[in-house]
């Protein structure tokens, strides 16, 4: 009986003398496997060195399986006829297939469901996980395959040189400075620039790309702006600046979603690009498809 060990290291052997005993013809096995009749003549030869056994006579006609060889040959035959082969179609019928996507919580509520939406109609029995956390954590899931695929902002920790990770925009953000209806009623006028909203109490998010942005225009212009809070969440920002008449920072999204106004600035603000991040080398069928539903979208 071969062992599991000497299918491992002798993979090839054995496939050769499988396909070559299936068809009980070299050059038969040679037309339908595209292999050459003597690559197959050697791998049977070198399989019987490493079994130490005599597998085929040959004959005029051929060859013959000897004893042996039937019995080693029973025993591939159903060992080949148990291995079942993904297919894409039999991928997305697959309840046992995970999709986990990293992403931050704006990014998930305002971008990634529709894409999951495509991707779903394609795959729809493939279970999908999200986690959302820090941008630290998250680069941390990648690099550590915690994760399938990372969508953050860009530009991003150079991942395709040091890590041999591929980024693909898929999306952008423009960025402004709001507020609510009523408190910009009162301020519309006086608010003209980013120089103006050093008068104003401030509302910002914390450490984020999006907020790294704000500060290389600032700094572009020469201008310091200093937010009297910071919030984790724009959600939260959102109910803050509400209740207290004070001026926030989002992505226009957001400004939107929250039922606040959009102050108009003589400056161009920033706008954020945001991109799926993932390893070449250990991409899957299933992710790499929701990367393609993501960049043609």
């Amino acid at each position: 009986m071969f062992e599991l060990y000497d299918l491992r290291n002798n993979f090839t052997y054995y496939h050769d003398f499988y396909i070559t005993a299936k068809e009980k013809s070299y050059s038969d096995a040679s037309r339908k496997n595209n292999v050459s009749q003597s690559s197959l003549t050697r791998s049977i030869k070198q399989l019987e060195q490493v079994l130490d056994l005599k597998l085929v006579n040959t004959n005029n006609k051929g060859f013959d399986l000897t004893l042996d060889g039937e019995r080693l040959y029973k025993q591939l035959n159903d060992f080949f006829n148990s291995i079942d082969i993904f297919s894409a179609s039999q991928l997305s019928t697959n309840l046992d297939v995970v999709l986990t996507i990293g992403t931050t919580r704006n990014i998930a509520d305002f971008t990634l469901a529709k894409y999951l939406n495509k991707f779903t109609k394609s795959y729809p029995n493939v279970k999908i996980k999200i986690n959302t956390d820090s941008a630290s954590n998250l680069n941390d899931f990648l690099l550590q395959h915690k994760i399938d695929i990372l969508i953050d902002y860009l530009p991003h920790i150079n991942y395709s040189e040091k890590f041999d990770f591929e980024v693909k925009p898929i999306h952008q953000y423009e960025t402004c400075f709001a507020c609510s209806k009523s408190f910009y009623e009162k301020i519309k006028n006086d608010v003209k620039s980013l120089n103006d909203l050093s008068n104003y109490t401030l509302v910002i998010s914390g450490s984020s790309r999006r907020r790294q942005m704000l500060d290389e225009i600032l700094q572009k212009n020469n201008i310091k702006l200093s937010a009297t809070h910071l919030m984790p969440d724009s959600k939260l920002m959102a109910d803050y600046i509400k209740e207290n008449d004070f001026i926030g920072y989002f992505i226009e999204d957001e400004v939107r979603e929250y039922d606040l106004v959009k102050i108009k600035l003589k400056e161009e603000m920033p706008i954020n690009p945001i991109g799926i991040i993932y390893s070449k080398k250990t991409i899957n069928k299933v992710a790499m498809d929701f990367i393609k539903i993501a960049i043609e979208d």
